[in-house]
């Protein structure tokens, strides 16, 4: 699985007040914790209000503090979000009150960004040169060397607002360190959301999302269909999906198959679309998660209530997913390949028969007049 490592990772540190931060002295105890964990930078170029920092691997780390505030109009896509309301309500005013911010650029060398260029990219793919920190290891590396300078920094004077370029987000500064501990998680996963019609039965506004940030590590972004039931849900089930992938032994789950967690509290439908298929008519392929079950939220679709466990294995139904003898070998083979990778994980397969119903005379006349009439999703 081929991510797309964002090389150039920058956080920009708001403060209100306060004193004149001076990164080359106010770093130094974040350069002996980089030394302690094999990470040793050695300084380029200093002054009092910058420092440029090398280390293994063509790292580079640029921190520069300046003495005014930050243009404003960049905060603007941000503060747009529902997303961002939700987590700090105050966060307009936030950026309107800062009066100096810090900003920290982290990356793996010129070559690196220089190659998202797609002519410079093809020239050094010819000639056999690997992108400078094109690894899933290495932009974890980006990620957890950005977020601990922007803690060490936030140890030296509060701040009030953090902005993650890569995934858009913006963050309380009091509440920074928290989002360290996740990762996939917030800081790095920016869910954009969107709503949907009402659905009859539910208080719940359905709410989907589109995340911004998946693509750096699973190598697509991942749309959640809109469903009655809050958006946090929706966006732990993409968590999960990315965890699931990203273990040692992970995998990603294949199109056309289901996840939930142990017990069948909930479940969702995983489709792989390409790039002419994006429901949001966006030029690139992605990950889409349906929602079919939720037990909590006492919702499911019709496609869910027509599934039926399948107690015998594959080898009990083959003959009904493939009829031809010779293809029923290989059919057998990929499943057994599926149920290997999801006890790699601690996980399990579990097969299941769909027997849709006979058609009502109302769905018999949709499908002449090409309209459907069966409701996407109910209460049971």
């Amino acid at each position: 699985m081929d991510g797309k490592y964002t090389n150039n990772l920058q956080a920009a540190i708001l403060f209100e007040g306060g004193g004149r931060i001076c990164p080359p002295m106010h770093l130094n105890h974040f350069r002996m914790e980089m030394l302690n964990r094999g990470i040793p930078l050695n300084i380029i170029q200093e002054s009092q209000d910058f420092v440029f920092m090398a280390g293994p691997g063509d790292l580079r780390i640029m921190v520069t503090y300046f003495d005014r505030p930050a243009d404003r109009a960049v905060f603007e896509p941000t503060l747009g979000s529902a997303v961002t309301t939700i987590l700090m309500k105050d966060a307009r005013e936030r950026v309107r009150r800062h009066t100096a911010h810090v900003l920290v650029e982290v990356n793996h060398g010129v070559f690196a960004g220089a190659s998202d260029n797609p002519q410079l990219a093809e020239l050094f793919s010819r000639i056999g040169m690997k992108r400078p920190g094109a690894s899933a290891g290495e932009f974890n590396m980006r990620v957890d060397v950005l977020g601990e300078i922007c803690r060490h920094l936030l140890s030296v004077q509060p701040a009030t607002v953090i902005h993650w370029t890569q995934s858009n987000m913006l963050i309380a500064g009091e509440r920074f360190t928290s989002f360290l501990e996740q990762h996939p998680g917030m800081l790095t996963v920016h869910p954009k959301l969107f709503g949907a019609e009402p659905m009859p039965g539910f208080s719940e506004i359905p709410a989907g999302l589109l995340t911004l940030g998946a693509a750096d590590t699973m190598g697509r972004e991942i749309y959640v269909v809109p469903a009655p039931v809050p958006w946090i849900d929706l966006y732990n089930a993409v968590l999960v999906f990315m965890r699931i992938a990203l273990m040692p032994n992970g995998y990603v789950i294949p199109h056309d198959d289901t996840f939930g967690p142990e017990g069948g509290g909930s479940s969702y439908l995983v489709r792989h679309l390409p790039a002419e298929a994006h429901p949001m008519a966006m030029r690139e392929p992605l990950y889409e998660l349906t929602l079919r079950f939720s037990q909590e939220h006492h919702y499911t679709t019709m496609e869910h209530e027509e599934r039926t466990p399948v107690t015998g294995g594959i080898r009990s139904v083959v003959s009904e997913v493939d009829p031809d003898r010779r293809r029923q070998g290989e059919v057998i083979a990929e499943w057994e390949d599926r149920e290997r990778a999801a006890k790699a994980i601690g996980g399990s397969l579990e097969l299941y028969r769909t027997s849709p119903p006979t058609p009502t005379l109302g769905e018999r006349l949709g499908s002449v007049f090409g309209r459907r009439t069966t409701p996407f999703g109910r209460k049971h």
